[in-house]
């Protein structure tokens, strides 16, 4: 009896010197919570100092990255760093195989990374791609990793180029909710939903699918890359598909502020227990962390006997 090989999945995730102050704990975080056999687990890391709104965040230095980087290795957490070039020969590469175009911005208009990422996908060998920003937190209800209900997603719809988790845990939408602090939310019809959308900050993308929608085209110069990847996918008639329903969801932190970094183990803590303030502040796919906002996830934390003042 033949059976079939299991589809080989890459597992990418980028890397720069600002996310030394969370790096590690949420790596090791996600490969708890994804649960999933990657063919490989690679980190691409690229020294360079940031700029824009990125060069706000609290930096870390080369060393303490790359120390970083190091234990992840040893601890077999990812098998492989990648270091981005920046030879004017590698840059045309890139740039001319996913845009057919040199002359695209390396990076946005906010100085989110373009060539970094692209760069990063190239370097994955797996029939699909599971490319996720360094700050995700995951929650999985059970064993079974979401990306086996995305692979058997992407091999039942031929025109879903990436699948996504549920962005977020519940939030209360209303005044009742707000008031009674439970979800009226209706139970959904299907597991899966049209996302018209696509971010960078996580996907599972079939890779052959991806290649035929090349080149990319911006709909704007110097936009960000899932600007470009969203309007690019829509033009060539695929789609990003996220799933229903709360067993499965992703959150983002708003701010990488220092009670962010402060309160991190017991942020991680409440992600992967499914713990959360129901009645928060921004968009529910957000961790809002800033300012007064952080009392809203020490105040269920504390109700948990975890957190500190």
């Amino acid at each position: 009896m033949n059976s079939t090989p299991a589809p080989k999945v890459s597992f990418t995730v980028n890397v720069c010197n600002s996310d030394a102050p969370y790096l590690e704990q949420t790596l090791r975080h996600m490969m708890r919570q994804l649960n999933f056999p990657f063919a490989e687990r690679i980190a691409t890391y690229d020294p360079g100092r940031q700029v824009g709104k990125y060069a706000e965040r609290i930096q870390g230095s080369q060393s303490e990255v790359e120390r970083i980087l190091q234990r992840l290795l040893a601890d077999k957490i990812i098998d492989r760093v990648d270091v981005v070039p920046w030879t004017e020969e590698e840059q045309h590469r890139i740039l001319m195989k996913y845009f057919g175009d040199e002359n695209i911005d390396l990076k946005d208009f906010s100085g989110a990374p373009i060539y970094q990422y692209l760069y990063a996908m190239d370097a994955c060998g797996g029939d699909y791609i599971f490319h996720v920003d360094s700050d995700m937190l995951f929650y999985r209800q059970g064993e079974r990793s979401w990306i086996h209900d995305g692979l058997d997603l992407l091999q039942r719809e031929s025109r879903v180029v990436v699948a996504t988790p549920q962005g977020g845990p519940p939030q209360a939408r209303n005044w009742l909710e707000r008031l009674t602090g439970r979800s009226f939310e209706p139970k959904p019809k299907s597991a899966w939903h049209h996302a018209s959308f696509t971010s960078t900050r996580y996907f599972l993308m079939d890779a052959s699918r991806f290649r035929t929608c090349l080149p990319l085209v911006q709909a704007k110069p110097g936009e960000p890359l899932e600007n470009s990847l969203s309007h690019t996918f829509t033009r060539k008639g695929y789609q990003r598909w996220s799933m229903n329903g709360y067993t499965h969801w992703a959150i983002h932190p708003w701010r990488h502020d220092e009670n962010y970094v402060r309160h991190l183990d017991d942020l991680i803590w409440a992600v992967e227990n499914g713990i959360y303030p129901f009645r928060r502040t921004g968009f529910k796919w957000d961790m809002r962390t800033e300012g007064e906002h952080i009392q809203e996830w020490l105040a269920v934390l504390r109700k948990h006997g975890r957190g500190r003042g």
